[in-house]
């Protein structure tokens, strides 16, 4: 399951799920300025709170938008 944690005023967070969307990719949005565990969880994984994190096992993870990264962790 491939999430993306990010929030709504974001540009860079808009870019990554528009590429997912154009590789046909299923994500779940988490919103970290309107959940607070989906902060937490973000902070876990990357170690910080700079967004997008886009992560498909929980562990590794994209941070911004870097379409290289993305399709290496989605060719897994």
């Amino acid at each position: 399951m491939v999430k993306v944690y990010s929030f709504e005023a974001c540009p860079w967070c808009t870019k990554v799920k528009k590429y997912l969307d154009s590789k046909g990719v299923e994500y779940e949005v988490r919103d970290i300025e309107l959940n607070e565990d989906y902060a937490k969880e973000c902070l876990q994984i990357s170690g910080d709170t700079m967004v997008p994190v886009t992560t498909i096992d929980g562990k590794n993870f994209v941070l911004g938008f870097d379409k290289a990264k993305i399709d290496e962790l989605l060719a897994g």
